[in-house]
């Protein structure tokens, strides 16, 4: 399936970012690229762009869609709460902006191998990794009715 996302709010984020040509800058989830691209676009050579995924298909999409940038971008799997280690990573002590565009991007609720949506028949798999951790359907298999019941309640909005 074709990656294609559609970055929400891209000018005000890259207004609040006041991007200089010679920072360093986080997209702490890359998703589809497209805040990233048009950051990388405002930096010099000098500049640097980290770009955050756990993603592997969010990553491999981003180093197609930064190609013309790609000297100014350096790609890291991970997950974005462990931003300090990647940053130390990086030999960085921090960065001028770090952008987090939170949530599940549109490639993984139309792919249906990923298993996020409702429209189509596929496993319930439901990770933003799908090669650690166990699957939303593994979960569900093995959970109490309370624990899903809490889970529902909780992160699913429904109160009832």
């Amino acid at each position: 399936m074709e990656f294609h996302h559609v970055s929400i709010l891209l000018e005000p984020c890259l207004e609040a970012l006041q991007i200089k040509p010679d920072g360093v800058y986080v997209d702490a989830t890359t998703g589809g690229a497209g805040h990233s691209l048009r950051i990388a676009e405002r930096l010099h050579d000098t500049g640097r762009l980290i770009c955050i995924d756990r993603d592997d298909e969010a990553l491999e999409n981003a180093k197609d869609r930064l190609k013309d940038v790609w000297q100014r971008v350096t790609p890291v799997k991970s997950d974005f709460r462990d931003i300090d280690k990647v940053l130390e990573g990086q030999g960085l002590a921090g960065a001028d902006g770090i952008l987090f565009d939170l949530g599940v991007s549109s490639p993984q609720l139309d792919d249906a191998s990923r298993g996020f949506s409702y429209m189509q028949d596929a496993p319930l798999d439901m990770r933003m990794d799908p090669t650690r951790g166990q699957s939303a359907a593994e979960w569900l298999q093995t959970a109490e009715e309370a624990d899903i019941a809490w889970v529902i309640k909780t992160f699913g909005e429904e109160r009832f």
